[in-house]
Parts: structure tokens; C-alpha cells; sequence
């Protein structure tokens, strides 16, 4: 048996979570792969996964074994990417974090121009709204927005992301509209539960920046729900335009308190300092640099 392979088939079923999964994932079928992973458990005299109706389970001996073999291959990867960027070849695998809204709205279309320039590099992405520790969880590069904290990580500036507060049509007809941000205590806000500071959104008032606090009449974990909230007149949502302004093209949502908008979120790519960066992390930040770089011109 290819042993290489087998452990490749191993990682890929636990990283899926199921042999289908697998299987999907490496183009194989599920009879192979089922075949390949018993003849790697016969030849280690071991059980590696415990197999149930719903899922698999790592037995201790899986544990250990999953953690060498996926250590060799990233090592035999990193091998044959230092090879293939030394003939000039960008290759080899990269993980990522991002924003879920923003990985989806703003980021795809960066990352479609990178794959069709080098199809060689894997990309895995990771789109969820948490502040990942890139050190801690095996992130080459990481998009964070809003105040970055005190790090050994290298800052990138990305793009000045505006912000706009957002109502329905219809809110304003039943509710009014507000004509100062302390009037917003008397208003129905939309919470984005993952925002720092609790409820409060930040103006410009008399040159200054003020956090005006609201009672939220609803929360919720994710942007695209409360933009969608808000176009129902279910209240105000405080978002950045690349989630507020396709709704108001639509005529579903309006801008208000213009005149107070807060300063736009500042966008950054983090990573870590490495002596000798790898070259397809290096192509990627130019391009992901180079792409918001055109927009913004």
C-alpha cells in the first residue's frame, strides 16, 4: 500500500468527519478510502477510529498517529513548495481567517484573482466573526477590523472600511426620524452581539467622538441578519456599506445621521514575522493589497 497516501486519506476523513466527507474532498470513492484506512489500521496492528452510526471518534492510538502523520505532511508540503518556489513556482497550502461578511462580500473576489494566477497554492479559508489568535491556531494571515491590540504581529493596512446607520422606509414612517444620536435612546437599535464595548455606536458630535449607548430591541451574531432586520423596519442597524448600501440601491434601507457618521473601520491583514517568509504568503498580501489598493483609487 502507499503509505503517503493512506496517511493523506486519514487526515482528510478526520479533518471531514466522516469517510464521504473524505472521500469528497480527495476525489475518491468511498470504497477506496474505507479500504485505505482499514489496510493503514491492519499494517499498524492498531484501531485508529471508532466508527458509530453518527460519526467518528479518534481513538487515543488515532490521536497520536493523526498528529506525526499530519506533521510530516505539512513538512513534506513545505518540502516540495520550497523546491517549486526556488524554480520560480508559487505552491504549497495557506490558511486564512476573516470576517464572515466580509470574507463573503469583499474578499472572494481577491482571493478568485489569486487562484487563477496560482493554481498551485491551496487556499483554506476561514470565515467566522471571532478575533483568532493566527499564532495559536496555524493561520498564516488574518483579516481583523475595528482597533488592533498590542501584538508581535506584522499590521498591513488593508482598506478604510465607512459606516453608515441604516433604517427602513418604513421604520421612519412609523418611528420618525432621529435628527441627533442621543436621540437613538428613544429608537428601536439592531445589536451586533459580537461588537466591542456592548451596545453603543460611535458619532462625530461637535467634533468629537461621542458613544452614543441604546437599549438593543434585538441582537444578533451576524451582519447580514441585521441589515436584513433593519429593511424589514424592525429597527436601526449601524453597518458598513458594503452590507447597507446594496439595500438602499434597492430602496429598502436609507442613510441617517449623515452628518455624524463615525470615522471608517480600519481593515488590516495580520501574520507573524518569519525570518524567511514563504513566497506564496508574500504573493498573496501583495495581491489582497494591491486588489483593495485598486478599489479604493
Amino acid at each position: 500500500m502507499d503509505r503517503l497516501q493512506a496517511m493523506q486519506i486519514f487526515r482528510a476523513v478526520v479533518e471531514a468527519g466522516s469517510f464521504a466527507g473524505g472521500a469528497r474532498k480527495l476525489g475518491l470513492s468511498n470504497a477506496m478510502v474505507s479500504k485505505q484506512i482499514s489496510r493503514l489500521e491492519a499494517l499498524l496492528g492498531v484501531r485508529l477510529l471508532t466508527r458509530t452510526t453518527r460519526r467518528l471518534q479518534l481513538t487515543a492510538e488515532g490521536e497520536r498517529y493523526l498528529q506525526g502523520a499530519a506533521r510530516l505532511l505539512d513538512e513534506l508540503g513545505e518540502l516540495e513548495a520550497e523546491l517549486g518556489e526556488q524554480r520560480g513556482e508559487v505552491r504549497g497550502r495557506l490558511r486564512l481567517s476573516a470576517p464572515l461578511d466580509f470574507g463573503v462580500r469583499e474578499l472572494m473576489p481577491a482571493l478568485q484573482a489569486f487562484e487563477q494566477a496560482h493554481p498551485g497554492v491551496e487556499l483554506e479559508v476561514v470565515l467566522e466573526d471571532r478575533r483568532v489568535d493566527p499564532l495559536a491556531e496555524d493561520f498564516d494571515l488574518v483579516v481583523r477590523i475595528g482597533t488592533l491590540e498590542d501584538s508581535s504581529l506584522i499590521a498591513r493596512p488593508l482598506m478604510a472600511m465607512p459606516v453608515h446607520l441604516y433604517g427602513a422606509p418604513s421604520y421612519f414612517e412609523r418611528y420618525g426620524v432621529p435628527q441627533h444620536p442621543r436621540e437613538l435612546a428613544n429608537h428601536r437599535c439592531l445589536h451586533y452581539s459580537l461588537q466591542r464595548g456592548g451596545p453603543g455606536w460611535v458619532f462625530q458630535i461637535d467634533g468629537q467622538l461621542e458613544r452614543v449607548r441604546y437599549r438593543p430591541v434585538l441582537t444578533c451574531n451576524n451582519g447580514r441578519a441585521l441589515v436584513e432586520a433593519a429593511a424589514r423596519g424592525m429597527g436601526l442597524a449601524m453597518k458598513p456599506t458594503f452590507l447597507g448600501e446594496p439595500e438602499v440601491r434597492r430602496g429598502r434601507l436609507v442613510r441617517v445621521l449623515e452628518r455624524f457618521a463615525p470615522p471608517p473601520f480600519e481593515v488590516h491583514l495580520l501574520y507573524a514575522e518569519r525570518e524567511l517568509m514563504p513566497a506564496r504568503l508574500r504573493v498573496l498580501i501583495e495581491t489582497l493589497l494591491a486588489h483593495f489598493q485598486a478599489r479604493s483609487a
